[in-house]
């Protein structure tokens, strides 16, 4: 069964729906069963609203930028080259090399890391 087309509310063919509908109607959907010649119509509803409940086992949440700056001296190539390989840019106004915040967890260089 192929989804032929596959409208919000308020767009042209689901104005019927919303009537029946009102705000639970998420979306609705024309199918086509190919097979059979059969043409479907489906609606997305929803059917619970509840608030959202802070889990009891939640680790805190911990914010880290994006990316931060790496000092890496001129000599340490190997390194240059495994911060390039891992997404990091020379910042040349900074001297410093700007690296995806994961990157330099998994490389194990959080020493390195230049707090502004």
């Amino acid at each position: 069964m192929d989804v032929v087309k596959s409208l919000k509310p308020g767009k042209n063919g689901t104005k019927r729906f919303v009537e029946r509908y009102g705000e639970d109607l998420v979306a609705v959907r024309y199918r086509l069963d190919a097979e059979r010649q059969i043409s479907y119509t489906t609606v997305e509803l929803i059917v619970e609203r509840k608030p959202k409940l802070p889990s009891l086992h939640a680790q805190p949440v911990t914010h880290h930028p994006a990316s931060v700056a790496l000092r890496i001296l001129y000599h340490e190539k190997d390194l240059q080259l495994a911060v390039k390989q891992a997404g990091g840019t020379w910042q040349p106004a900074q001297k410093a090399w700007l690296v995806p915040y994961t990157a330099v967890v998994a490389l194990g260089l959080e020493e390195r890391i230049i707090t502004p």
